[in-house]
């Protein structure tokens, strides 16, 4: 997922060619101070080593590769990351890419701590600015939050500061990450289930979600891609053939085969042997349609080898993240990711009470915007999002309160066929969606009326390491299209995308 402080090609690093040599670092090294590996092929040593920090304790280290998510305005962005449960520091190796320079930067390191809710509370020692280099913050730049299952991946929105003009702002930058120790070995034809990453500079949708088969011949990795737009609406299949390798940002399957020194083409894929999967790549970069069928970078998870159990998932508690790239209706924060969690109220609790009474208000009365109400297969929650304005924060800590009760995800009925795929899933927003509230509901500027609204999406589910995941997505050029609310009350069509962890029992 791209990350915008950590805008990344990979021309700097293959400025040499052949000559390019891979950094076989140590995993216990200190993450505090990571110190960057310069080139992606071949082998050699460390390269400059960090500042000794505590010694992390065996066993307490994750890494990580993350990629798919564009932010708006940003350039495509992979990094590798290191979670140190014993130090409770988190550091990121990447190469910054900026307007005005291409930068290798040695070090990006923040710390965390661990959040009553289930999140980790980040704090980044180093931010980007509007010139897109990482710079020192003291005191550290707080807000950033993430979820991790252990070992398998993390769903995170790390933070870059809008220096330009008067006023300085924070944008937050989503990521996914799976982890990246080894490359695939599969000796058949594996399936796995995924969806498309909202991009804010395409109007229009090559893919939103599919279904792959994913195989392994020595290090070619062959990608059999089965793509939909939301509808569900098939698109043309695709095989196509990567190659990994053990790389300074793990082990990665590049496409096109034997692409990594051609970055305008390339994309990155990381499947961790705990079944997460994901890619970073932009239609931009070459106009093509990548290993997956949709242009952008994807975030996915193995196929069920069974049913799902509807009723679980539905009874789960989740965390994650809202992520819709134009829906940027502060000043000074940025809405684009909202932490947020689901689960935790019934549709039928207090809670929940100003999502439902829009939903009926709307339902063929009102501004006639919701089709049909949630069945049973729906599950409630919303974001962290307390105050408005220069005064808004998502603090999913739980110190400034519980979560809102402002979206519903509907999943429908399973495809069978590809079992934890969900195509014909309904995302409900309320008229207390940011940046309205319970107190200060959405009103249409078109009818004058409270307002709500539900549109088609597509979700997959599947379990990891014994956790539920669940990833959705709903896209502006479907009818109806993903609407949300702007600033003064307009429904503007855009992406959306729901990300979310079960939380640890």
């Amino acid at each position: 997922m791209g990350i915008a402080r950590f805008a990344f090609t990979f021309r700097q690093m293959l400025a040499d060619g052949p000559r390019a040599t891979i950094q076989q670092c140590e995993k216990t090294l200190p993450v505090i101070l990571l110190a960057l590996c310069f080139a992606l092929l071949g082998a050699g040593g460390c390269g400059q080593t960090a500042k000794p920090v505590t010694p992390s304790s065996a066993g307490q280290v994750n890494s990580y590769f993350g990629g798919p998510f564009l932010a708006p305005g940003s350039q495509l962005a992979v990094s590798s990351s290191t979670f140190d449960h014993f130090a409770k520091q988190i550091g990121v190796t990447a190469f910054i890419s900026s307007a005005t320079a291409q930068v290798p930067t040695e070090i990006i390191n923040g710390t965390y701590v661990d959040a009553s809710t289930g999140f980790l509370s980040v704090s980044e020692n180093f931010a980007t600015n509007s010139t897109g280099i990482p710079t020192p913050q003291n005191p550290p730049v707080t807000g950033a939050w993430a979820v991790e299952i252990p070992g398998a991946g993390v769903l995170a929105n790390l933070l870059s500061l809008n220096t330009t003009g008067a006023t300085h702002s924070v944008s937050a930058a989503p990521t996914a990450m799976a982890e990246n120790t080894a490359c695939p070995n599969f000796s058949t034809k594996t399936p796995f289930l995924y969806v498309t990453v909202p991009n804010a500079a395409s109007t229009h949708d090559a893919a939103d979600y599919g279904t792959v088969n994913i195989s392994t011949q020595g290090s070619a990795v062959t990608f059999a891609a089965q793509p939909f737009l939301v509808g569900p609406v098939q698109q043309a299949a695709s095989t196509v053939t990567g190659g990994c390798s053990n790389t300074n940002l793990g082990a990665l399957t590049s496409y096109p085969l034997n692409s990594f020194g051609n970055p305008s083409n390339l994309e990155l894929i990381s499947m961790g042997g705990s079944g997460l999967l994901v890619s970073s790549f932009t239609s931009g970069n070459s106009g093509g349609l990548g290993a997956f069928g949709g242009g952008t970078g994807v975030i996915g998870v193995a196929e069920s080898s069974t049913p799902i159990d509807i009723n679980a998932v539905v009874a789960a508690k989740y965390n994650g993240f809202i992520y819709a790239p134009l829906n940027k209706v502060h000043q000074n924060y940025d809405v684009t990711v909202l932490a947020s969690t689901f689960g935790d109220n019934p549709g039928t609790s207090q809670n929940c009470s100003a999502l439902q009474s829009s939903l009926a208000a709307n339902n063929g009365q009102g501004a006639g915007t919701v089709a049909v109400l949630p069945s049973a297969n729906s599950i409630y929650g919303g974001e962290f999002l307390n105050g408005t304005g220069a005064a808004a924060v998502n603090d999913p800590s739980g110190a400034s309160g519980p979560e809102n009760c402002d979206v519903a995800i509907d999943l429908g009925t399973e495809d069978f066929a590809n079992t934890g795929s969900f195509p014909n899933a309904t995302v409900f927003i309320g008229s207390n969606f940011p940046p309205n509230s319970a107190a200060h509901p959405w009103i249409c500027t078109d009818t004058g009326k409270t307002c709500a609204v539900s549109f088609p999406a597509a979700a997959i589910v599947g379990q990891v390491q014994g956790q539920y995941v669940i990833f959705a997505t709903a896209s502006a050029g479907s009818i109806p299209a993903a609407q949300l609310p702007d600033s003064i009350g307009n429904r503007v069509s855009q992406p959306v995308g729901i990300y979310l962890f079960q939380k640890a029992q």
